[in-house]
């Protein structure tokens, strides 16, 4: 069992929580196929290889058990979450920039976006394992009452990563693409700002998510009664 160290409310955590949970997933599996067709690759390259992209979330229940085993969930979600800030910042420098005659022939080579590809299935796994850990801590931490509350705002703020990562993001990228004329330089700054804004996330995860204190129910041989033993 489980118990709350701190008198942290769940609202200073789970709708934040819940939309950094989105984000990632959207910007995987969504924002990266548009990415790919404004630079020019060609569709069948772009649908194999960004089809790949969306296996860490099907297979994520074979390794959801050494989340529970080897750390605790609240570190899994700090640490998933720095991992995929660094991610999305070295997405921002390492974005090939092809030349406007190459995307415009439709023909730029998949291979121009290996280092690309490989910090997507970084992210990738990385939000499939946040999942599983955010969803363990909202019902470790939360009892039975609040976890039937907070169900509808959970959905509401993933619903809003989903509005802000295929909405407002791709928005960004199209603005800065009229008026740059530039595609790889929109894309490059779009991703710079979804990588400074989960930094921000992640940075006020780390103080705003509560702690949890393991609990352990014990017997007293003596007196033949039960009670509850939180070590420190």
């Amino acid at each position: 069992m489980k118990h709350i160290t701190s008198n942290i409310s769940p609202w200073a955590w789970i709708p934040t929580l819940y939309f950094a949970e989105g984000i990632p997933y959207f910007i995987v599996n969504n924002i990266s196929v548009i990415m790919f067709t404004k630079m020019g690759v060609p569709n069948g390259d772009m649908a194999m290889f960004t089809s790949l992209l969306y296996l860490p979330w099907v297979i994520k229940p074979l390794w959801s058990p050494f989340v529970d085993i080897l750390r605790t969930k609240r570190w899994w979600i700090v640490m998933m979450q720095a991992l995929m800030s660094l991610a999305f910042i070295l997405l921002t420098f390492t974005l090939p920039h092809p030349s406007p005659d190459i995307i415009a022939s439709g023909n730029t080579p998949v291979s121009m976006f290996t280092l690309t590809l490989v910090l997507f299935i970084i992210t990738a796994f990385a939000s499939a394992t946040h999942d599983i850990a955010a969803d363990g801590f909202y019902m470790l931490a939360l009892n039975p009452s609040q976890q039937s509350f907070f169900v509808g705002i959970r959905s509401t703020f993933y619903r809003f990563a989903s509005i802000f990562g295929q909405g407002v993001l791709v928005f960004v990228a199209g603005y800065l693409e009229l008026h740059t004329g530039n595609i790889p330089l929109s894309w490059m700054i779009t991703l710079g700002i979804t990588g400074v804004l989960f930094t921000i996330i992640t940075i006020y995860h780390t103080f705003f998510i509560p702690s949890l204190l393991s609990c352990c129910c014990i017997v007293c041989p003596k007196h033949s009664y039960s009670r509850w033993l939180c070590p420190f």
